[in-house]
């Protein structure tokens, strides 16, 4: 199966976007799908596209991955990020990450360098954590930062705020998710899907949450695309049923499906109040973008609001 063409989908999180911002946070999607389908028109490929993607989302503050990202209970910035190149089912992934400025790349130079040959039967990682993360960002020739490089002003000022509800054992309520992903389908018409995310407010120092591991905060799969349908996936939020002492299940999805004749769906679900998405076709003029939202007779965390589009890529 031969295309000629690409599509592109990012999210800006599940959880609740202020109406204030949301004009934002929908140039925001579009800046990054522009970025992604810029790599696909230069005949990049899906991984590619979805870091380009990616990158552009976690340099922006609005999103709580790369700068501006939710701070731990000692005040620092640790990423978590991953990436799965559905050609080859590659994956690489790092978690609690400090220094790095974007997360997504040092997840991309490890999911690629997995395809070398070590010396003396030596395997290459497919996930590094804190120092050893850090480490091989260094000797990748990552851009390294100081910490506080990393730290926003609307993170540092929520981080203020609920550390001291926390000290008081006040509740914590309505932290940010907004873990950010991409997914994709380029010319050849294989797939891949990224995500990166600051984790929860608050978190424990070296905590590794779901958009660093394999097969949670993100998948893809187009190993054979003329035979099997291809799909690529990346989520966002805390939604699991082994949950069972979290009364509202938080979390969203965004979902690419693409059958052996070029047609493909791209759908997002969301329990939160909103979810952030938009989408772009390499011949499209300019990308789309919205803010999907939870009916206001639905509470928040017990049911899901679906959307999506339809698409066909040339062959």
């Amino acid at each position: 199966m031969k295309m000629t063409d690409g599509f592109i989908a990012v999210h800006c999180g599940a959880g609740h976007h202020k109406d204030k911002f949301h004009k934002q946070y929908n140039k925001l999607s579009k800046l990054a799908c522009k970025a992604g389908t810029d790599v696909l028109k230069q005949g990049g490929s899906a991984i590619e596209a979805v870091k380009a993607a990616v990158l552009i989302l976690e340099n922006d503050p609005l999103t709580n991955a790369g700068y501006g990202s939710n701070l731990t209970t000692k005040g620092q910035v640790e990423g978590d990020a991953a990436i799965m190149d559905g050609k080859t089912l590659l994956y690489g992934g790092c978690g609690a990450v400090q220094k790095v400025k974007n997360p997504i790349e040092l997840a991309y130079d490890i999911c690629i360098k997995q395809r070398e040959v070590l010396p003396m039967g030596l395997i290459p990682p497919s996930l590094l954590v804190g120092e050893g993360g850090f480490y091989h960002a260094k000797a990748a020739g990552l851009e390294i930062v100081k910490n506080k490089q990393l730290i926003s002003h609307k993170a540092l000022r929520q981080f203020k705020k609920y550390k001291k509800l926390l000290n008081t054992a006040e509740l914590v309520e309505n932290s940010p998710l907004d873990t950010v992903g991409a997914i994709c389908v380029d010319g050849s018409g294989h797939v891949a899907s990224a995500c990166s995310s600051g984790g929860l407010l608050l978190k424990r120092p070296g905590r590794v949450g779901q958009a660093a591991l394999y097969a949670c905060g993100m998948w893809a799969d187009s190993f054979s695309p003329r035979t099997e349908t291809s799909v690529a996936v990346c989520t966002t939020g805390c939604e699991s049923r082994h949950l069972r002492n979290i009364k509202q299940k938080l979390g969203g999805a965004l979902v690419l499906h693409l059958t052996t004749e070029g047609e493909g769906a791209v759908l997002w679900g969301h329990s939160t109040e909103t979810m952030s998405v938009g989408y772009m076709k390499t011949t499209d003029v300019k990308p789309k973008a919205l803010i999907s939202q939870l009916p206001q007779e639905i509470q928040v965390g017990s049911s899901i609001n679906v959307g999506g589009t339809h698409f066909i890529l040339n062959r």
